[in-house]
């Protein structure tokens, strides 16, 4: 054990990083000037020197690798060149995955050796935003540059691609060398350093992936690998311009502004714009998105907003509770507190029909994301309505005329979406399995293998299982969708998949109930977008 921490320390002072550890905590560490213009903090998720065996890894040929020792120290690596392994698309063949680990915004540091003089045919590789072995990203350090060689790759169904356009050479010879990669999500920014910590040897951005496993390896090549280590990055620092950007749209002034229809957090809020009209009128409630962990209803802007009121439909934004309060609430499951809180929205709403000027039977929903989940649930969920509750808002109805939403989830079964959509990730941190620094791929399969033990919270609280012959009218929209769907395959983005809108669609024909569904390669609806099915179903 004395070995093992000096070497580390060693490697972490050759690497030009000073390192914290808190009491019961994890590793934080600053990262110097040759990442940023400014010093940003970052998490040690994984770190590995390799004196406790491979038992962490995942490798695509279990016999090409193995744990080398010289002069007592331990490091990990490939001991053939050609692998049994044989991709379904041209792709690395040596590929060593951590177990467990799944990153976005990440520094990957580890030295390296290249064990087998090939010439210019010398090379390592780095995986990363690895979705599953036909969908990821790696770097190929090969030695003499070339399309295929020695470029930042793209695995997306189809033969690897660079993205990268790299002339220089990586130089290779029989010392150990140093490897750095950066990644960071927002702005798709890939960089990769090769001994010189301060300059990229390339850089690439793309955003096709999101966050995703991390490995290393060869295409086709011997080397040895040590002292590694993965860290999560906070995110960039916004700039001036940045933070303008993100700054609440502009919208007209609400009728009534964070109105109270809770008492159990200040957010269980809405604002409400009443449509001028001397009849009651229709109200269209917008939820916003956000996972269930963020956003806010002053992401509404005056498109949609001023659009609806034109139209004489009145406007609800509501705000409700995110899932980490729902747990620190120790709401079972934590998406009953958003979903919940959206129907005493709706009730509020319904109690104040006569001095806002609302007429009960005409409301809709719209949301997207998890905004647009929500609006389903409401919209499928039995009448919630409690007719002998003492409180006159309870009594109210929690139906729905109509809804229609953007990206909607419209199941949280993990089983189900693994059959719909082969690299599914959505739904862990609805039942309970969010946890810091736990990533979305690391609750999903947290759910996948407690999902026996929440089937009941499963059916209860997604959409597609509540569908039934007396529901209202739907559409679904999916304008992100890049790619044809395709049952059990791959999506690019698969939190929002049209794959979603497909499977529901056929559980609602086969009840019977309306369901409109739109995405760039299909239109089975004579709408085009959620704004004009929800102005023709509540004005009529």
């Amino acid at each position: 054990m004395q070995y093992s921490i000096g070497k580390r320390m060693r490697w972490l002072v050759s690497a030009g990083l000073v390192l914290w550890v808190g009491i019961g905590g994890g590793s934080r560490s600053v990262i110097g000037q040759e990442d940023s213009e400014v010093s940003v903090m970052r998490n040690v998720i994984f770190q590995e020197d390799f004196s406790q065996g491979q038992g962490r890894w995942e490798t695509t040929d279990e016999g090409s690798w193995e744990i080398f020792h010289k002069d007592g120290n331990p490091t990990f690596g490939l001991n053939k060149r050609i692998s049994d392994y044989q991709p379904k698309v041209r792709s690395p063949h040596n590929i060593a995955l951590i177990k467990g680990v799944s990153a976005g915004d990440v520094s990957i540091t580890f030295r390296v050796r290249s064990t087998l003089d090939t010439g210019n045919h010398r090379d390592c590789c780095v995986f990363f935003g690895y979705q599953d072995p036909e969908h990821f990203y790696y770097v190929h350090l090969g030695a003499k540059p070339d399309p295929a060689s020695g470029q930042i790759m793209i695995v997306n169904g189809q033969p690897r691609r660079p993205l990268t356009e790299n002339k220089n050479a990586v130089p290779w010879d029989d010392s150990w060398h140093r490897v750095k990669l950066v990644r960071r999500l927002e702005s798709g920014l890939i960089q990769v350093y090769f001994d010189d910590m301060e300059r990229p040897l390339m850089q690439a951005t793309d955003k096709t992936f999101g966050a995703g496993r991390i490995g290393i390896g060869s295409f086709d090549d011997q080397n040895e690998f040590d002292d590694l280590q993965v860290a999560s990055i906070d995110p960039m620092p916004k700039t001036k311009a940045q933070e303008k950007s993100k700054k609440a749209p502009e919208r007209p002034e609400p009728t009534v502004s964070d109105y109270v229809y809770g008492s159990q957090s200040p957010r269980q809020r809405m604002d409400f714009w009443k449509a001028t009209s001397d009849r009651p009128t229709p109200v269209v409630v917008l939820i916003h998105g956000g996972g269930w962990k963020n956003g806010d209803k002053t992401g509404y802007g005056n498109n949609p907003i001023k659009k609806y009121l034109q139209e004489g439909i009145s406007v609800a934004a509501i705000n409700y509770r995110l899932i980490q309060q729902a747990m620190e609430q120790g709401v079972e499951p934590p998406v009953k507190a958003p979903l919940m809180d959206a129907a005493r929205a709706l009730q509020t709403l319904r109690s104040k029909a006569k001095e806002w000027n609302i007429d009960p039977n005409r409301i809709g929903a719209t949301g997207s994301s998890a905004g647009a989940c929500t609006s389903l649930w409401l919209a499928l969920h039995d009448d919630m309505a409690e007719p002998s509750s003492s409180d006159p808002v309870a009594r109210e109805s929690t139906r729905l005329a109509c809804a229609a939403v953007t990206g909607a989830q419209t199941s949280l079964d993990p089983v189900q979406l693994r059959d719909w959509i082969s690299n599914s990730i959505y739904g862990g941190h609805a039942f309970g399995f969010s946890a810091q620094g736990r990533s979305r791929e690391q609750e999903f399969e947290l759910l996948l293998k407690n999902r026996e033990k929440v089937l009941p919270w499963i059916r209860e609280y997604s959409p597609i299982e509540l569908v039934t012959k007396d529901d209202p009218p739907l559409f679904l929209e999916y304008p992100n969708q890049k790619t044809k769907p395709q049952y059990g395959g791959s999506e690019p983005d698969p939190t929002h998949s049209a794959m979603y809108g497909i499977e529901f669609r056929k559980a609602c024909l086969a009840q019977g109930v309306r369901c409109d569904l739109v995405f760039p390669l299909s239109k089975e609806s004579e709408f085009s977008n959620s704004q004009e099915f929800l102005i023709e179903q509540l004005k009529h």
